[in-house]
């Protein structure tokens, strides 16, 4: 009784069932494996509604970020030197250098959200 109450709350309460052979069964799990995906549901889904699946994978986006991290908090570093060293002929490129990094953050943050996105269709 309580699997049908269960079902009564699903989003998807109509099942599909396919019948595949042992090669067909093989070749779809190659293809899974071939993107990370271990839920066939979600993959079959994808597949049949998309005619694709996206796998957004964030670790390359985490790992440019922490670059550009390393990277920021050297230019940092060098911009103080120079003020504290009187370098108002650098101001200018002091000040260039400060909006490259912010647009570069804000670059980094853009490709987060799309991959976000790409990930939640």
């Amino acid at each position: 009784m309580e699997r049908d109450k269960n079902m009564d709350n699903r989003k998807r309460d109509i099942q599909i069932v396919i019948r595949v052979t042992a090669e067909e069964k093989a070749f779809i799990q190659e293809k899974m494996h071939s993107i990370n995906m271990t839920n066939f549901r979600e993959y079959a889904c994808q597949m049949a509604t998309k005619g694709y699946v996206i796998n957004v994978d964030p670790t390359e986006i985490k790992n440019l970020s922490a670059e550009l991290q390393k990277i920021d908090v050297n230019v940092r570093q060098i911009l103080r030197h120079v003020d504290r060293m009187g370098g108002a002929a650098y101001v200018n490129d002091a000040e260039s250098i400060r909006e490259k990094m912010a647009e570069n953050w804000d670059m980094v943050r853009e490709l987060f959200r799309e991959a976000l996105m790409l990930g939640s269709k």
